[in-house]
């Protein structure tokens, strides 16, 4: 749906395509069982900062004033044609992988096959990860896509400091309950197949609570604050490689989403901005293609050098390269063009903003015409509209007589 503001936060997009990274790094770091503990981070959780930010920018640039079966089915669309693409393309690339027997790991059948063309395998229907195992995270983002309507609806009808509640309310029941849904030990964090879309629903609606503070934020958007925001991400990054420690991860995400956003906004534009926003977009290829590039090329790379445990850094470093290369042109040539697609079904009949805005103005511009020829004519009250007429003026010159004329 079109932005209620035209502002892009680059900055934020970079730090996904940081998180996107970390999670390759995550699941790379098991091509062999000697990589040094250095390299055990709990990476993994970039994908709670994946349902933050996708809170925070969603609610950031959803138009206050949709309402309606319309405008919901037009936000869904485009929501499909983000995430539906690539995950359609990834899934086909696993079929074929299976087929061809370089997977044999995966737990997969066709009726697998099923709920991930649906995009419920991570609704409790299913005891195991199948075919593109990260998507288990788009399937619960959808869920949330469904049910956003409702969260904004929440959003709106109480204050800040009552949503915010409401959000640390659902990370303890969920995160410390020990609810008897999650297979994992690190409960909440650790779902994903498991009920992960509850997993992702305190995150996602934290985001919204995000984009709310800051639109409160007018008085504070000075430059530093975009340093701070950083420092914080840097911290975020430590946290995670050095300590397992969910909630403080949570936390400083939180923190450095909303203050980079705040300091990004004091610039009219960041140094940088096409090359951050270039590497944003390669994001969601990382995260989708990576799985398979990692059976299909990494960890043979990696066993047919004979490469050793301490090589493991220049390995990362080079194939995290090699990631972002194919991502961004996958971006170019598939993600982009079939999202360019899908969005233009969105917008039949549905007038553009700007060609909107251009005809109101004509509109004002004929309308102020007419009423000046009127009162030239001898009239001598602006024009009121009349309850039968609901796109026709009738004017009152000083002679008695009538003119009608059409409305803006």
């Amino acid at each position: 749906m079109e932005a209620s503001e035209a502002r892009r936060f680059v900055v934020l997009d970079f730090y996904r395509f940081v998180a996107a990274l970390g999670v390759f790094i995550f699941h790379l770091k098991l091509v062999d069982t000697g990589i040094s503990p250095a390299w055990n981070g709990s990476f993994g959780l970039f994908v709670d900062m994946f349902f933050i930010l996708s809170g925070f920018v969603i609610s950031y640039s959803y138009p206050s004033d949709v309402r309606g079966l319309r405008g919901y089915s037009r936000f869904m669309i485009r929501r499909i044609a983000r995430i539906y693409p690539l995950h359609v393309l990834s899934l086909l690339i696993f079929v074929v992988l299976i087929g061809v027997g370089l997977e044999r790991t995966a737990r997969s059948t066709s009726l697998d096959f099923l709920y991930n063309l649906l995009l419920v395998q991570a609704w409790g229907v299913t005891d195991h990860l199948s075919f593109n195992s990260p998507s288990w995270s788009i399937s619960a983002e959808f869920f949330c896509y469904l049910i956003f309507p409702l969260l904004m609806l929440l959003a709106r009808k109480v204050q800040p400091i009552v949503l915010g509640a409401i959000v640390a309310a659902f990370y303890l029941v969920l995160a410390h309950g020990h609810l008897p849904i999650w297979q994992d030990r690190s409960q909440m964090y650790g779902a994903n197949y498991d009920y992960g879309m509850l997993r992702a629903l305190p995150s996602f609606l934290n985001g919204i609570l995000l984009a709310i503070l800051f639109r409160m934020s007018g008085p504070y958007r000075r430059k530093p604050v975009l340093f701070a925001g950083i420092g914080v991400f840097g911290l975020c990054v430590v946290v995670l490689n050095v300590f397992a420690k969910p909630d403080l991860a949570i936390l400083l995400f939180s923190c450095a989403i909303l203050l980079t956003a705040v300091g990004e906004s004091a610039f009219k534009e960041i140094p940088g901005a096409r090359l951050l926003g270039r590497l944003g977009n390669t994001s969601y290829a990382i995260y989708m293609l990576h799985d398979a590039l990692l059976i299909a090329v990494f960890k043979p790379l990696w066993t047919g050098l004979q490469l050793r445990p301490d090589q493991f850094g220049l390995f990362a470093l080079a194939c995290s390269a090699v990631l972002t290369v194919v991502a961004d042109r996958t971006y170019a040539y598939f993600e982009n063009p079939a999202r360019r697609l899908i969005n233009s079904w969105a917008d039949i009949g549905v007038e553009s903003p700007r060609r909107g805005r251009t005809r109101h103005t004509l509109r004002q511009h004929r309308a102020r015409g007419q009423l000046t020829r009127s009162r030239a004519q001898g009239g001598v009250r602006p024009p009121c509209r009349r309850p039968s007429a609901p796109f026709g003026f009738r004017y009152r010159p000083a002679a008695g007589q009538c003119w009608r004329g059409t409305g803006p």
